[in-house]
């Protein structure tokens, strides 16, 4: 078996050359040790048979052509008893030969076009005008396309490769004729003859009959062009929706099946030239084409215009409702369930005393606040770093429980300059180390996180038996692992740990040739020279995860966050990965950063990457048809949901960016009357947040609640919308995450007849409180910054609540500091210390009068005005000592302001204030 592999890629050497068969056996390494060779093979055989009928059709068919052009050059030039050098067969051989090889390596490029095809899956649903089935134009209407393009790409070579022969070759044919003068006896001059009907008939008949052929093909394919447009209206962006509207169906239709007509007879016209001999029949076929063409080409504009605008609404109506049915069936929001809202616009006590497992996992900590806090308080060294900050949910004893979770990953980026060695780069500093993670809804008394897993080792709630990360976000460098040299674990104290690989991912150095094949790859000759790498090392590249996964299977998108998860002691990615496609009869066109000039896209699987393995599993969702396809040509690459561990089920979740595709689409497209739809009566938009004094477009977020339904309590993707133009807030979308609803989506409509705030209405609300803004105001002095994190709209019961951190950071060397929690209920405004203080100031009582310890319950503020009054009476007392009487007043007055509105606060809290 080893010698037919060798045989094999010897073979492929002599066709590819050095570079291209090093990458290919390489590659096929790396997939067979991350045991997904059979999805290798499967690329790479479609990719190199391909090359076969690619390099057939092109060679036939210039072959042919040259051949025949030389046989009748040969006969013409014969019959007239001139001489010339015959060509040089062998040349022409050897030309065309390589030609077709290049062809044939282009078309090999269409190896995906072609696999779908052969194993195309029906959707089940039809386009309501011609009547095939979808998966005709996502699978197979892409290989007609191609099958057309590439003989009319031959058919022109070899209609130029002819000419080119012809009028080189027969060249003194078409010499100007002599004619005899009356002036010098037997002198002959000679006149150009230059009008194409000389040139006409003195073309030979073989000429003629080949150039004819060549032309009736051409017409042909032109014709079979004209006839694929038909099925091309159905993505028509021409009328007021994407798909055929009526002028496509009742002009642009009808258009295309005359040209098709037209250019059909052309092209028998041409064929028929082949035995009439007559050019005049071909030309007038193509001149009839072509002004049909230019006498068409305004006809539908005009018809848009003059017979469709006046009336529009009536007569594109139908073709409206085709687009929104299809649109919401392309995206997934056909089964989207919507259901009345009755917003009760003054959050109570007994509401907040009723949900306290919604409160308990509000989140108050901004991700991108919190990066920074995280790298400044967990980084530990600087080469590790945080690439982001997720949220993610655990089943803990005491409950349901939502987190903030962070891996932190290596980046040898940040090694000091003199540690930069090849050695310390590929061999010692091999992988990151621990998570950390913090409750969403708690911090400390100085505004930092409530760390339940932190440091190096990681200690906390949470047992993580393998913290080390050899798979992440950050590492794009090849690492050699189980070397002769020892892994920088962990520092410890003044010392550091070291560690060797202990797991089966990495290709293993275990030859001379191998070590050489990877010198030559990353051009670095330390894999033979370093004696640190030996038999038992471990390459490891594509360690980046994203890149991993595309590597394995690059017909997938991926998700832009993936996200960590602590399973059975273990560190996992979760990365969600998308099928799309850009031929879905009526659906509307997505242009988006992440997902570009899509009509259908579904969240078909879940890749699910081991971080320190590196081993990558593919897990399907749902039947849909485009991911079953791929099923039928790779069918080792794909899992069940069913196989997919217990521990990790728990973990996945709705992706934003599949929900923000969605979304998008939704601000029009929940409006299923078509005549609302052409009016953009109800049209909606996402909200606006405050942001580092920016205003940016809210996203949508994570959350543990209980729906309106009478259900439990359970993780969910939230986006609120507003009217378009408008701020108040319409509606709240929410994508449910938990077995078994995963990938329901509840639609939550608000009362049209009264007034529930918007994101934006109530980050004004904050901004005109004097008070906040006033101590907001205050806090934003020089040498310090404020930031305001995410707003949130909380669905409670039958309330909204909406919540907003504010954090506190130096200008420089941030580390922003939770300080206060703004909320509000659409009616009040308030801003204390902590989230639960808010909430208690919110509905004006109390849920916990006393504290943990069991002493009276003293709120943030009312503390701080204490100590703002002892402060005063310090420095009156200063003033005393002095004599300065003066100064003694002034702060002796401050003092009685201060205590005034101490005793102010403690009323509102109900905190008996009489000894």
């Amino acid at each position: 078996m080893r010698d037919i592999r060798i045989i094999f890629f010897l073979i492929l050497a002599l066709f590819l050359g050095i570079g291209p068969l090093v990458g290919i056996y390489t590659d096929y390494l790396w997939f067979d040790m991350i045991g997904y060779t059979s999805v290798f093979t499967t690329i790479l055989q479609w990719k190199l048979i391909a090359i076969i009928p690619g390099f057939i059709l092109a060679f036939a068919f210039l072959y042919i052509n040259a051949k025949f052009a030389g046989n009748s050059i040969s006969k013409i030039l014969a019959e007239r008893k001139l001489t010339y050098d015959k060509i040089d067969s062998q040349v022409v051989l050897i030309v065309i030969a390589a030609f077709s090889f290049i062809f044939g390596l282009a078309f090999s490029s269409n190896w995906r076009t072609i696999l779908l095809y052969l194993n195309s899956t029906s959707f089940g649903i039809t386009d309501p005008i011609l009547m095939n089935d979808v998966g005709f134009y996502v699978f197979q209407l892409p290989f007609i396309h191609m099958i057309r393009g590439v003989f009319l790409i031959l058919t022109v070579i070899s209609l130029i490769m002819v000419l080119i022969l012809y009028m080189i070759r027969l060249e003194p044919i078409f010499r100007s004729k002599t004619v005899e003068t009356d002036n010098i006896e037997s002198s002959y001059f000679l006149y150009p003859t230059n009008s194409v009907k000389d040139i006409l008939d003195d073309l030979p008949v073989k000429v003629l009959i080949h150039i004819s052929t060549l032309l009736a093909f051409l017409f042909a394919l032109i014709a079979f062009g004209f006839f694929l447009n038909r099925y091309e209206i159905l993505f028509s962006q021409q009328g007021v929706v994407s798909g055929a509207g009526y002028t496509d169906v009742h002009v642009r239709l009808p258009i295309f099946n005359i040209l098709t007509i037209l250019s059909f007879l052309t092209a028998v016209a041409l064929l028929a030239n082949v035995k009439l001999k007559n050019i005049k029949i071909p030309i007038a076929s193509i001149v009839l084409l072509i002004l049909f063409i230019m006498g068409s080409s305004f006809v539908p504009d005009v018809y848009q215009q003059f017979k469709v605008e006046p009336t529009e609404i009536q007569l594109e109506k139908p073709y409206l409702e085709y687009n929104i049915n299809y649109t919401r069936m392309a995206f997934g929001l056909s089964d989207i369930e919507e259901r009345p809202f009755q917003a009760n616009t003054d959050l109570t006590l007994s509401e907040l005393e009723n949900n306290t497992q919604i409160t308990e996992n509000i989140r108050i900590w901004d991700r991108r606040a919190l990066e920074q806090t995280y790298k400044q308080l967990q980084q530990i060294r600087t080469y590790y770093t945080f690439n982001d900050v997720d949220t993610d949910r655990y089943q803990m004893d005491d409950g349901y429980k939502q987190y903030m979770i962070s891996a932190r990953e290596l980046d040898t980026m940040q090694l000091a300059p003199e540690a930069k060695t090849w050695v310390n780069e590929r061999l010692v500093y091999t992988h990151g180390f621990g998570i950390v993670m913090n409750p969403v809804s708690t911090k400390t008394s100085d505004g930092r996180p409530e760390f339940v897993l932190q440091d190096i080792p990681p200690t906390g709630e949470f047992d993580v038996d393998n913290p080390r990360i050899y798979y992440g976000e950050v590492t794009n460098d090849y690492k050699i692992a189980d070397s002769g040299k020892e892994e920088f674990d962990y520092p410890k104290g003044g010392q550091n740990v070291f560690t060797q690989y202990e797991g089966k991912s990495g290709i293993v150095l275990d030859s001379f040739v191998k070590r050489l094949i990877f010198a030559f790859t990353f051009g670095e000759s330390k894999f033979i020279l370093s004696e640190y790498v030996d038999d038992s090392s471990r390459l490891m590249y594509h360690q980046q995860i994203e890149e991993r996964a595309q590597m394995i299977a690059p017909f997938l998108k991926y998700d832009s966050d993936p996200y960590p998860v602590i399973s059975d002691g273990k560190v996992y990615w979760i990365i969600d990965a998308y099928t799309t496609a850009d031929k879905y009869p009526y659906s509307e066109s997505y242009y988006g950063t992440k997902f570009y000039d899509i009509n259908y896209i579904r969240n078909s699987v879940k890749v699910v990457v081991d971080a320190y393995d590196g081993t990558v599993d593919f897990y399907v969702m749902e039947d849909e048809p485009v991911v079953n396809t791929y099923s039928k040509i790779f069918p080792d690459l794909f899992k069940p949901f069913s196989e997919m561990p217990e521990g990790l089920k728990e973990h996945i979740r709705y992706p934003k960016d599949f929900f923000k595709v969605q979304m998008d689409l939704y601000e029009n497209y929940h409006m299923t009357d078509a005549e609302t739809f052409y009016n953009k009566e109800d049209a909606w938009e996402i909200p606006n947040e405050v942001y580092r004094g920016s205003s940016i477009e809210m996203e949508p977020y994570y959350m543990i609640t209980k729906l309106p339904n009478g259900g439990g309590l359970e993780y969910v993707l939230l986006q609120p919308f507003t009217p378009r133009n408008r701020e108040n807030m319409i509606a709240w979308i929410a994508a449910r995450c938990d077995e078994p609803n995963y990938g329901e989506i509840k639609h939550y409509e608000l009362p049209k007849g009264e007034l529930i705030y918007g994101p934006t209405q109530i980050e004004s609300r904050i901004d005109q409180d004097p008070d906040i803004s006033e101590q907001l105001t205050l806090w934003g002095q020089t040498g310090s910054r404020v930031i305001r994190g995410n707003l949130l709209v909380v669905p409670i019961g039958n309330s909204i609540l909406y919540t907003e951190p504010i954090f506190i950071s130096a200008e420089e060397s941030e580390i922003p500091e939770l300080r206060r929690v703004v909320v509000s209920s659409g009616q009040k405004v308030v801003m204390a210390e902590d989230l639960q203080e808010s909430l208690q100031m919110l509905v004006e009582g109390r849920i916990d009068v006393q504290d943990e310890t069991g002493q009276p319950y003293i709120p943030g503020t009312a503390r701080e005005l204490a100590q703002q009054a002892l402060d005063h009476y310090n420095k009156a007392q200063d003033y005393l000592a002095e004599g300065d009487w003066a100064g003694y007043g002034e702060e002796i007055d401050r003092m009685e302001e201060i205590l005034n509105q101490l005793s102010q606060v403690l009323e509102e809290a109900d905190i008996d204030t009489t000894l």
